[in-house]
């Protein structure tokens, strides 16, 4: 009885493997071979490029040049100089703004000019140089009297609307870091050691502390620094409250090595 049962269990298990065993691998049935056309192996094996470097930049800084750059290239890209606001356009619509009363009321007595930008006009926007020129600008201040970002939306030279923007702190202008030189440059610890030095302005964000805040947290805060040119190491520095108009600290930099 149990050979019966035996020889029936081989039976079942072999007839149940339908593959031959040359057929599987360790995976599973093995794919056919994919033909693969073979080619011929050039004759000349081709060149690398080559990284090259320019010799018309400034010593110790060289611009790489790019693969196929062609000298003198017979079609040249032009940017859309009409989304830019030139220097005339920007002072046309500073002095409809600045004029207007909704605009002097927010700015108070002690405010800054930062920038300038068209918007985007609304509706279908085309791309390139068939873009069209937006009649809608945006002009943002920053009053040091309300300690508060300004924002002026104009259409030509007609304001449409002045509006608060609690809470940020737009980059720096340059009527930022010209105030905040004029103060330091005037404070005990600094005068008479800059006025031969260029000076600089990095707009800076006190931290909040746990018991007591930094210095100039929450107000337009610069940090102005003196050197000989823009390529020098800055000789001293100062910490600018521009809304309190008033110099936090200020003192000279430690010798470099």
């Amino acid at each position: 009885m149990r050979r019966t049962w035996f020889l029936w269990a081989v039976i079942g298990l072999s007839s149940g493997c339908s593959l031959d065993a040359g057929s599987r691998g360790p995976f599973g049935p093995e794919d056919p071979e994919t033909a693969v056309q073979k080619t011929k192996l050039p004759d000349k094996i081709p060149s690398p490029h080559v990284f090259q470097f320019t010799g018309d930049d400034t010593a110790g800084h060289h611009k790489p040049k790019m693969a196929g750059a062609v000298a003198d290239a017979g079609v040249k890209r032009t940017t859309n100089e009409g989304e830019a606001l030139t220097s005339g356009e920007v002072a046309a619509l500073r002095r409809a703004a600045e004029g207007d009363r909704r605009v002097a009321a927010l700015l108070g007595k002690r405010w800054a000019f930062i920038d300038a930008d068209r918007l985007p006009p609304e509706g279908k926007v085309s791309f390139g140089c068939c873009r069209d020129v937006s009649s809608m600008t945006r002009l943002v201040y920053y009053s040091y009297s309300q300690n508060v970002a300004v924002e002026v939306r104009m259409k030509d030279t007609n304001v449409l609307s002045v509006s608060r923007v609690e809470g940020y702190q737009p980059p720096e202008g340059q009527q930022d870091v010209q105030r905040g030189i004029e103060l330091a440059k005037a404070d005990p610890r600094l005068a008479g050691k800059v006025d031969q030095l260029q000076g600089h302005g990095l707009l800076m964000q006190p931290d909040r502390g746990f018991f007591r805040n930094e210095p100039g947290y929450a107000h337009r805060t610069i940090w102005i620094t003196f050197s000989k040119g823009y390529d020098g190491d800055p000789k001293y520095w100062a910490v600018v409250d521009l809304t309190d108009d008033k110099v936090l600290e200020a003192g000279e930099e430690p010798p470099r090595s």
